[in-house]
């Protein structure tokens, strides 16, 4: 693995590049580029690419601007157009390594990266195989869902406040990424931080590695974000959703289920019998990953 750095939108993103064995300008080989979720950085997503990269894919993990070891300013502005920009010039830049078959590229992603997964192949047609783990589908209805009636009207309220103080003083406030406050900007159950303390205890370490704040500007933007509205876009190139049939609150099974009825063929839908943390540990991880590899080998395979 190396770290490579690569423009997008006047600042510049950083990568790790996972190369497989036997990859070469006389023999490339297709390349994926791997997102992660809600504020979630690229070290995360190092098993998955190893996974994928020993399989014989060239696999480009990256930290979206203004997280991780990127660049770009306010750090945590998480503006989904942005993500996705960050993730169509990782395309241009793999399609650029001279290892890699520029007519084959897929994406992963999981959670929010799930949300951005829909979204970039729905409108970047270079994108041949894409795999949306527990996806985001709608930013309203996804942020919505989460809260109360009460809650609901109370972030309203601060979105407001906070556009005001932007026009006053050009600045966002800053908040927790999650949390169990009500100030945070997801707001975790007791059963989702108690079983991010179990696999922490269980792994040595937390499940993912993720940027704690962003700001209050970007959950509007979160706001406006509809990946299901362009999902029908995706077709003929391929999508794959794999997503929990087990407790999840935070992935609603609803909301994948209305979005991916809307999606054009080739599709595949597959439920596993899993909770909403499974896919960051053993067995999910390896189980969800075997699902996405049968999808890559079929839309975009390695020397056929």
């Amino acid at each position: 693995m190396e770290t490579i750095r690569f423009p997008s939108g006047g600042v510049t993103c950083a990568g790790d590049l996972y190369l497989p064995e036997g990859a070469s300008a006389d023999s490339p080989k297709p390349g994926i580029v791997l997102g992660h979720g809600f504020t979630i950085t690229k070290q995360s997503l190092a098993e998955e690419a190893t996974f994928l990269s020993s399989n014989g894919y060239v696999c480009l993990a990256i930290d979206y601007r203004t997280f991780g070891e990127s660049d770009g300013e306010p750090r945590g502005q998480l503006f989904p157009l942005n993500e996705a920009e960050d993730i169509r010039n990782a395309v241009s830049y793999l399609q650029h390594r001279p290892e890699v078959d520029a007519e084959k590229i897929g994406f992963w992603g999981a959670s929010f990266g799930g949300a951005l997964a829909i979204y970039t192949a729905g409108v970047d047609r270079r994108i041949k195989a894409s795999v949306a783990v527990v996806p985001v589908i709608n930013g309203r209805r996804w942020m919505q869902a989460l809260k109360t009636s009460a809650e609901w009207e109370e972030l309203l309220d601060r979105l407001e406040a906070d556009r005001d103080r932007r026009y006053q003083t050009g600045e966002s406030e800053r908040i927790p990424s999650t949390g169990r406050s009500r100030r945070a900007a997801l707001t975790l159950t007791d059963r989702t931080v108690q079983a991010f303390q179990s696999a922490a205890e269980k792994l040595g370490k937390m499940p993912v590695v993720n940027d704690l704040e962003i700001t209050v500007e970007s959950l509007e933007k979160i706001i406006e974000f509809s990946p299901d509205d362009v999902i029908q876009h995706i077709g003929p190139r391929a999508l794959m959703i794999i997503t929990t049939s087990g407790w999840d609150v935070v992935h609603l099974l609803e909301h994948i289920q209305d979005a991916y009825a809307k999606a054009n063929e080739p599709k595949k839908l597959v439920l596993l019998p899993y909770t909403e943390l499974d896919f960051y540990m053993e067995p999910g991880r390896s189980t969800g990953l075997r699902h996405a590899l049968e999808w890559y080998n079929q839309h975009i395979p390695i020397g056929g």
